[in-house]
């Protein structure tokens, strides 16, 4: 969707918040908290970002989302920070959700790092919309980096426990909050260390209660990587992956375009079907039952166990 950025301004320390909408001021699409939209960039680079005011609504006057400056930035939120105006337009994707609230929690517990506060805010306000009990936790490395912190303690202060590292002292321990009470769902979104640390705190926990969102997606070793062999069905082409190639990458050799966004294995843009062969599965979208089911196949990372992989494209 062509969209124009209608607001633009700094919310943190090297944050900064979008408001984007139709030129015609025509309806976009509604989100439930946790969906994130791609940003098609003039470069050609896709970015995703979390909707701030995902709410549940059929329809959206507006899509907002916060970016942080990457000190590590390929380009993309250097570029919106140093570049990018009030006024703008921009491609802009229907949102997408893969880390929704489940409706079935009542007791909830909402833990943000960094900008990791954008899908979680959004899960704040429908928690507090739906007369939920939670609580949420946002740190950062002082407390002048977290987005939102005001209308986080409007909306609710006595749920809201923020924490500087610089202010405090030392990193924040999320042992306390864990512990608090039996949450029926643990929400968490930051950079990788913060998720490890919650995922092994977690980890004997039923499966569901602890869910996270990822900024980045994890190294892959490629070292064990063997050739094999790729067959697109309906196209009736083939090729040979090498090692270290990506799948997709072999795909658009072939003149196949196929969508993508995030190529990291994170958004899940490039879904497709396999309909043979063994998938080594390296994304981290499918859940345990997709992987299980070996019918479900992420091009831009996964690749093959044995020697020929059928997609159905």
């Amino acid at each position: 969707m062509p969209l124009r950025v209608t607001r633009l301004r700094a919310i943190a320390r090297d944050i900064v918040h979008l408001q984007l909408q139709a030129p015609d001021g025509r309806a976009l699409p509604g989100a439930e908290a946790g969906a994130h939209i791609d940003l098609h960039l003039p470069s050609g680079l896709v970015r995703q970002y979390s909707l701030t005011n995902a709410l549940g609504e059929p329809q959206m006057a507006a899509y907002e989302v916060a970016i942080g400056l990457d000190a590590a930035s390929r380009g993309g939120s250097a570029w919106i920070h140093e570049q990018l105006r009030a006024g703008a337009a921009l491609q802009v994707s229907e949102p997408r959700n893969h880390f929704p609230l489940d409706p079935a929690h009542y007791r909830v517990l909402l833990l943000a790092g960094g900008i990791g506060i954008t899908p979680v805010y959004a899960m704040a306000q429908t928690a507090q919309r739906r007369g939920l009990d939670w609580q949420l936790v946002a740190c950062a490395r002082s407390l002048g980096r977290i987005a939102y912190a005001e209308e986080l303690l409007a909306l609710a202060p006595g749920r809201v426990h923020l924490h500087g590292d610089a202010e405090a002292g030392a990193r924040i321990d999320f042992s306390r909050f864990l512990n608090a009470q039996p949450w029926d769902g643990v929400y968490a979104c930051g950079p990788q260390p913060m998720l490890d640390d919650l995922a092994q705190r977690t980890a004997a926990w039923p499966a569901g209660r602890f869910r996270c969102e990822k900024f980045k997606a994890e190294a892959i070793d490629s070292a064990l990587d063997q050739a094999f062999e790729l067959v697109l069905a309906r196209s009736g082409l083939s090729t040979r992956v090498e090692p270290g190639e990506p799948v997709l990458n072999a795909m658009e050799r072939l003149g196949v375009d196929h969508p993508f966004s995030c190529r990291e294995g994170l958004c899940g843009a490039c879904e497709c079907a396999c309909i043979d062969g063994e998938p080594d599965h390296r994304d981290q979208f499918l859940d345990a039952a997709a992987r299980a089911g070996g019918r479900r196949f992420l091009p831009c990372v996964s690749r093959a166990r044995g020697e020929r992989l059928t997609l159905d494209l």
